[in-house]
């Protein structure tokens, strides 16, 4: 009889993984800290499965208790030795089959492999019950509380007590819990419940806390994500758009829809007219700027004017002398050449 496995395939000490899931604790009836494998099921210590071939399910499975006066027959798989064996090493040296254990989900990043074959015995028994023990009661019929943000036509509403009409916006109905909500989310969420199968007990709606409200009153939908942060609920239900912010609050399922976003723009002119054309040559600056970039043009030149050479002044007036009429007045020649003079700097520093 194997004891420890099968050569090639031996029984592997996990005592030490199960002990890693703080979230699972439970209490034996020694006093001792052990796991639960599913929510409201068995409580088994940290050594279960582990270093040797044995009827774990016997020694920890409610199911497989026998009453005192032996009247009812234990499940079959209650007697079938097994234990947690390492996948590489029995897919590389031996033949025996090998499982997953269905009690670690794979996103629960829990991968622990069980085999009956090394033990000298099937699994057949087991798989016959395992989708009772283990899908059935994954969550052990909990029950949940829901928030709903607000009201969104057509997926989530109100009617009147009174008139019985849909209302579109939040009112005094909101807070009131004996008005029921109704719309397309809500059908949809107490589908999941009838196909639970007993995992989801009761799925409970109420409306969002005022004090939320108050810490987002931009956004009943962060407001409702507020909630379900400080523990007020178990789940917000409505069409939320998935943002940092929110992320950080919580986690979110599967997107149901999607909202496409476009970006639309006017289109542009088949005309361009010569003041639109102008306005794009002006465009990059605001009018105030450009005022006062000419004013310090116009500066500059007039300081170059003021500060530049005599003798320069006497080359600039000799040059233009020839275009000037002989008996054109000293004075007014002079300001003749001081103001082309300062229409050249003008010109130079505006480059």
């Amino acid at each position: 009889m194997a004891i420890d496995g099968k050569e090639g395939c031996p029984c592997t000490n996990n005592t030490g993984t199960l002990a890693s899931l703080s979230e699972r604790y439970c209490k034996l009836p020694t006093g001792d800290d052990g796991i639960y494998l599913t929510l409201g099921g068995s409580c088994v210590p940290f050594s279960y499965g582990s270093s040797r071939c044995a009827v774990h399910d016997l020694l920890y499975d409610p199911r497989c208790k026998v009453d005192a006066a032996g009247e009812n027959d234990i499940p079959a798989y209650c007697v079938k030795r097994f234990c947690y064996v390492d996948l590489a090493t029995c897919k590389r040296e031996s033949r025996e089959r090998v499982y997953r254990s269905s009690y670690f989900p794979f996103d629960s990043e829990v991968d622990l492999f069980y085999s009956y074959s090394t033990c000298n015995s099937t699994a057949d028994d087991w798989f016959a019950v395992e989708d009772d023990i283990v899908g059935s009661r994954a969550l052990g019929g909990i029950s949940i509380d829901a928030n709903i943000p607000t009201y969104t036509l057509p997926m989530l509403y109100k009617r009147d007590p009174s008139s019985g009409e849909i209302q579109s916006a939040p009112g005094s109905e909101y807070y009131d819990d004996n008005v029921p909500y109704d719309g397309v989310y809500l059908h949809y969420t107490k589908k999941i419940v009838e196909i639970s199968n007993g995992d989801i007990r009761n799925l409970t709606f109420t409306h969002r806390s005022k004090a939320s409200g108050d810490l987002h009153p931009s956004s009943s939908f962060t407001a409702a994500v507020q909630d379900l942060k400080d523990g007020l609920v178990d789940m917000a239900v409505g069409p939320f758009w998935i943002t940092g912010q929110r992320l950080k609050m919580t986690s979110f399922t599967i997107p149901i829809v999607y909202d496409k976003t476009f970006l639309v723009i006017p289109r542009p002119g088949t005309k361009d007219p010569l003041n639109d054309q102008m306005k794009k040559v002006l465009a990059p600056l605001s009018i105030g700027l450009w005022v006062l970039v000419l004013a310090i043009i116009v500066f500059a030149a007039l300081l170059s004017v003021w500060f530049s050479d005599r003798s320069e002044l006497t080359m600039n007036q000799n040059s233009r002398r020839m275009g000037l009429q002989r008996n054109t007045p000293k004075k007014r020649r002079r300001k003749i050449v001081y103001a082309r003079l300062a229409l050249d700097s003008f010109l130079e520093k505006g480059k």
